[in-house]
């Protein structure tokens, strides 16, 4: 820093020489040396504060030339640029003949642990001392600039919607689907948050706590493994879902048994009796009479006659009787009996029968037989898991919602069985950690924030069943819709009973005939699984934006509202956010990017449902529900400032709306239009957060 003063100069003497010889002077000589001292005061003080001045403005043009040069730097490679930025910065500072200074030289050089170290040097010519013999001050100073940061946490909120697999020079996102153009924005991204990361490592102190994390959005955010790995019961046991239920109902059939005679006419063209016996060797007699059959009458030959007519039916009991005349039936008579030979033990048994025709009134029965339980149809509606439907369904019945336990999704196999598969069967569902939001309030005023918005409290710590997280389960949810992809205005429930579309309540879809149409899957897209603060490698934090897919529609409020989650000091992660180990405080700082506007849709399954039928943010206003989420997002940003957390946002390839500025602590909002630019303002806010210093 300072250095001393070098003075020099040489005793010029001749007029004070030749007024000490003159004798007859004494007066003028004793005047005359009173005023040395004097001069000598004066002369001393003026060029002392014109070097001391001097020597302030050379430190500080020193200082800010250092500066200059290492926040140029993007690491600890210093190159002649950066020297050239260093002294053009003390040139500003310091002009040439400032003070009437004279052969000034500046210079800065690097150093291998990336200080800038800077020396400067000049002539300055005195005023009054000079007839003192001192004619010069020779001033020199040193500086020495460092990036060097203390415990800092940043969070990374990105947008990963659809739009991002899109060049910046496409800002419509037009054919972009969901793989990447050349150029994209992801890639960019990409590169930026590793240029972010190199910036603020190479000025880390060893001392220091630096952790990075990263919460991709779109419609949903992807927290559900952080929330259970912290405690799992956050999530929710019961949950509402726009999904559907089966009706059963008990089947019963009528069974055929066979043919009862009711009544015979008289008998007529009677046959010679002929014998139907068995034979048989059973060693008594009475044995053989044991197997003698009971005699028979009336048995018809045909086995229903030949059905002249139907005369009737009716039914007794549980069995049906179908009744009919029949002329010219062939029926038989039959007396049984046996024959036993005791020589050999030989039995002979049966009948002995008589064919005859008569005219025959006789019933075909049938018996009313269960045939079990059998689906019916679907209702599509809104499922309770807490109160579920189809409590009328007959007993016996598959088993059903009121079975469905969502804590098994929280276990080391995220998965559930629900009542959703073919015919009503149990179906197991996988969980891929996208959540619902906790209860809310459908409005478009946060400020203040409705007591009973649970989720725009950031360091909500659930304990009743409205705080809780609920698990996003793609399959659960269907949209009701007509064929022609039109939402119903009018639907019906079991009862046949209308309902309106602002009804919660609504089950089957039908169309202007009454009849139950299509049923549809709304759109839906999970995000890479967000990351808690860490202290990760640089190898797996480029995996992992390499992994980064871009899907979806623009949601910014759930992005900032689980960015000052997974940052803040209190809350959910307190105990691994509020202090680091070295016990000095911590720097937070999340650092917002997007590359489009706020975009819901309100058929897209996301943090609050199937916002078309849950109404949780517009409350069925469908004109509200971009103003809702937009306010709901400053309403996270205001939040998240107000836990001392620095908010920078970038706007990439699209507009600086003035939500997303003001989202932003002031003067840190920024427009990157490519990725380039992008890159440049990721270093810029890094060597920003890294406090550039001057050291000793």
């Amino acid at each position: 820093m300072d250095q001393p003063i070098n003075v020099t100069g040489q005793f010029q003497g001749g007029f004070f020489k030749e007024l000490l010889s003159d004798a007859s002077a004494n007066t003028i000589a004793i005047g005359a040396a009173a005023m040395v001292p004097l001069l000598a005061m004066i002369g001393g003080a003026v060029d002392a504060s014109r070097f001391y001045m001097a020597e302030t403005r050379m430190q500080a043009a020193c200082d800010a030339g250092a500066l200059a040069a290492r926040r140029a730097m993007a690491d600890d490679t210093f190159t002649n640029a950066h020297k050239t930025i260093g002294e053009n910065f003390y040139d500003q500072n310091f002009e040439t003949g400032m003070f009437g200074m004279t052969g000034q030289a500046r210079t800065y050089v690097g150093t291998q642990a990336g200080e800038v170290n800077g020396t400067a040097s000049g002539t300055l010519p005195t005023s009054l001392m000079g007839i003192f013999g001192y004619g010069q001050f020779d001033l020199s100073v040193s500086c020495t600039a460092d990036i060097n940061i203390s415990n800092t946490d940043i969070m990374f909120v990105v947008d990963v919607t659809g739009s991002m697999n899109c060049a910046p020079d496409n800002p419509t996102g037009g054919n972009c689907g969901n793989s990447e153009d050349a150029g994209a924005k992801m890639i960019g991204l990409r590169s930026a948050v590793m240029t972010f990361y190199d910036t603020v490592e190479a000025s880390t102190s060893p001392q220091a706590q630096v952790r990075y994390g990263m919460v991709p959005y779109a419609s949903n955010v992807n927290v559900g493994d952080a929330i259970v790995a912290e405690n799992s019961s956050w999530m929710a046991s019961e949950a509402v879902f726009e999904s559907r239920w089966a009706v059963f109902e008990n089947t019963e059939e009528w069974v055929d048994i066979g043919e009862q005679i009711l009544e015979v006419g008289e008998p007529y063209d009677i046959q010679e009796p002929y014998y139907d016996f068995e034979t048989d060797y059973v060693g008594s007699e009475s044995t053989c009479a044991a197997l003698a059959p009971a005699s028979y009458e009336n048995e018809m030959v045909s086995t229903l006659g030949t059905h002249q007519g139907e005369d009737d039916q009716y039914v007794e009991g549980n069995f049906r009787y179908t009744v009919y005349d029949d002329d010219n039936e062939t029926l038989r008579n039959g007396v049984g009996g046996y024959d036993y030979r005791s020589s050999d033990g030989r039995c002979r048994y049966g009948w002995e029968v008589t064919e005859f025709k008569a005219d025959v009134t006789f019933a075909e029965v049938e018996e009313l037989q269960s045939g079990g339980i059998e689906f019916v149809e679907w209702v599509y509606g809104q499922v309770d898991t807490a109160s579920p439907p189809g409590g009328d369904n007959p007993a016996g019945s598959p088993a059903g919602w009121e079975s469905v336990d969502l804590t098994t999704l929280y276990d080391s196999t995220p998965q559930v069985s629900v009542p959703i598969g073919g015919s009503g069967n149990m179906a197991t569902q996988t969980w891929d950690g996208c959540i619902e939001e906790a209860d809310t309030v459908a409005t478009t005023n946060f400020d203040p924030i409705p007591s009973g918005a649970l989720d725009m409290n950031i360091n909500l710590v659930p304990s009743t069943q409205a705080e809780r997280w609920k698990p996003v389960v793609k399959n659960l949810v269907w949209e009701r819709r007509n064929g022609s992809g039109i939402s119903e205005t009018t639907s019906t429930n079991k009862n046949n009973g209308s309902i309106t579309l602002n009804d919660v309540a609504e089950s089957e879809r039908v169309n202007a005939n009454g009849d139950i149409v299509d049923q549809s899957r709304p759109g839906y897209s999970c995000p890479k699984e967000a990351f808690r603060l860490t202290d990760i490698s640089r190898s797996d934090l480029q995996a992992y934006v390499d992994s980064l897919q871009g899907r979806s529609n623009t949601y910014h409020d759930i992005g900032m509202l689980w960015g000052a989650r997974f940052i803040s000091p209190n809350g959910i992660f307190s105990s691994s956010n509020a202090a680091a180990p070295n016990g000095d405080a911590i720097a937070r700082h999340i650092v917002f990017m997007t590359d489009g506007l706020l975009a819901p849709n309100w058929e897209v399954y996301g943090m609050y449902g199937l916002e078309r039928w849950t109404r949780r943010v517009a409350g069925g206003n469908w004109n509200n529900l971009n103003t809702a989420h937009a306010e709901r997002f400053q309403a996270a940003c205001r939040l998240a400032r107000q836990e001392n957390i620095s908010v920078w946002v970038v706007a990439f390839g699209t507009e600086l709306t003035e939500n997303l500025s003001d989202c932003a602590t002031p003067g840190r909002a920024f427009v990157a239009d490519d990725s380039t630019e992008l890159s440049e303002t990721f270093e810029e806010i890094a060597q920003r957060i890294a406090a550039l210093r001057l050291t000793q």
